[in-house]
């Protein structure tokens, strides 16, 4: 899921940071303890969130070296279509495995830190990928690095998730901690797509790729800092009383009700037939956009992502599980039959693509933030970070194999017609609206029970 200048760029970006994080109304708290009563730790909290996410979207594999790498791979080593897929999917193996970060993270204390240190760790091994990648060249040794900056992030991640939702069960910010993370990583996809677009198009392909490198260190560098400044967490030891506690954690986790419930809806969600490729195919052969104009709607798509981000930590992140399930799912419905302006080849249809994407971007960060918190609420104390991370891959694995079906369906059942394929995708997540009444009696209410001083969540 960004450059500014350098002196001023990172205070601008840390007060615009916190200004994200501010709101005139109380946040909710659950159990609320002294640190986590402070405004100015709740600050903190949103302020290493966003950063955090921020440096996500800038590092990961579609990031700012997304295009400058796809333009290497392609131009100067030569590769196809299918080779470079192929390539890029290796490199991506760190992410599949995301859950056992996060039993490592919450079974094994680094120097008396489940969070903190690994959190540290994990980054300066990204960063030094990053740094490795930016001066190489040769096929097999690049995979390898990108393998390390995939670890880097991927961990980075996990770990992160994890005390998102130890901070948000403390606090009862889950929600709007979620709100602001997003934000932040649709704001950098915003700025990658157009400067990873920039560099490929200005330099060489080997020196747009390692200037992409160079510049993307930045990014784990300053969440490793931000760490060891930010992260306030009690220190702990390697015990086997602990250990026992934390398997027991999981195996209630496994047999919850409300993760089960949970993790059905995610499946269901997700399971609405995707249509991601037979757009792109949509876009470039029936509608001839150029491929120049299609990056651009990325970043139209992205920017929108970060209004819905904004909506949802602001204004839903208050309203109760229901109301956030249904606005949630009538905001995804929405934005997949918003696409049907596009069905039809039409002379206005580059003049209304940019907004269209816009207005989808919104819609579906909504809705994405929905299951995020949803995921996150369902999450028990001492394995949040595995069953977080189970969660989102879960998440992923049932995106992936909507893909497949949504791409098969549109080849070899629908002749290749758009529209037959988004009227079926709106209809099955029509389907979640069945569990919206189950979600709200095992979620509960996201009232506020004690109210943050003013300006310290976001």
């Amino acid at each position: 899921m960004s450059t500014m200048p350098r002196s001023r760029g990172k205070k601008t970006a840390k007060a615009a940071m916190m200004a994200a994080s501010s709101s005139t109304h109380p946040a909710p708290m659950i159990s609320p303890s002294a640190s986590t009563t402070d405004p100015g730790h709740a600050r903190r909290l949103f302020f290493l969130f966003g950063l955090a996410y921020f440096a996500q979207s800038f590092a990961q594999m579609g990031g700012l070296i997304g295009q400058p790498l796809n333009f290497y791979l392609k131009v100067e080593l030569g590769l196809s279509a299918s080779e470079v897929s192929e390539y890029l999917a290796i490199a991506s193996m760190p992410w599949v495995i995301k859950p056992l970060y996060g039993l490592v993270s919450d079974y094994l204390p680094l120097l008396g830190y489940r969070r903190k240190t690994w959190l540290m760790l994990v980054n300066l091994f990204g960063a030094a990928g990053f740094m490795w990648l930016a001066g190489l060249a040769e096929p097999a040794s690049l995979i390898v690095a990108l393998t390390l900056t995939a670890f880097g992030t991927a961990a980075s991640d996990v770990i992160i998730d994890a005390l998102m939702v130890e901070k948000g069960a403390e606090t009862g910010l889950t929600a709007r901690f979620l709100g602001t993370q997003w934000f932040w990583f649709k704001v950098a996809a915003v700025v990658t797509a157009l400067a990873g677009g920039f560099l490929a198009n200005t330099f060489e392909p080997a020196t747009a790729l390692h200037i992409a490198a160079t510049v993307t260190m930045l990014a784990p560098i300053a969440v490793l800092t931000a760490s060891y400044f930010l992260v306030q967490e009690q220190p702990r030891r390697i015990e086997l009383a602990a250990m026992k506690q934390t398997t027991q954690s999981v195996w209630l986790a496994v047999r919850s009700p409300k993760l089960q419930l949970a993790a059905v809806f995610v499946t269901l969600w997700c399971f609405s037939p995707g249509f991601g490729a037979p757009l792109y195919f949509h876009m470039t052969d029936v509608l001839r956009f150029d491929q120049q104009f299609i990056g651009q709607l990325s970043a139209f798509t992205a920017a929108g992502g970060v209004v819905g981000a904004w909506l949802f930590g602001h204004v839903l992140a208050r309203r109760s599980v229901a109301v956030q399930a249904n606005v949630a799912i009538s905001a995804a419905i929405l934005a997949v039959l918003a696409y049907l302006a596009l069905a039809q080849p039409s002379s206005h249809a580059a003049s209304i693509a940019a907004p269209l994407h816009v207005a989808v971007g919104t819609l579906n960060q909504i809705g994405m933030l929905m299951i995020l918190a949803v995921a996150a609420r369902a999450c028990p104390p001492r394995a949040e970070g595995f069953t977080f991370a189970v969660m989102m891959s879960l998440y992923n694995a049932a995106d992936q194999l909507s893909s497949v079906i949504g791409s098969r369906l549109y080849d070899d059942y629908f002749n290749q017609s758009l529209a037959s394929l988004l009227w079926i995708a709106a209809a099955s997540l029509a389907l979640c609206y069945l569990l919206v009444p189950f979600l709200g009696r095992q979620q509960g209410h996201a009232a506020p029970l004690k109210p943050v001083e003013e300006g310290a969540a976001g």
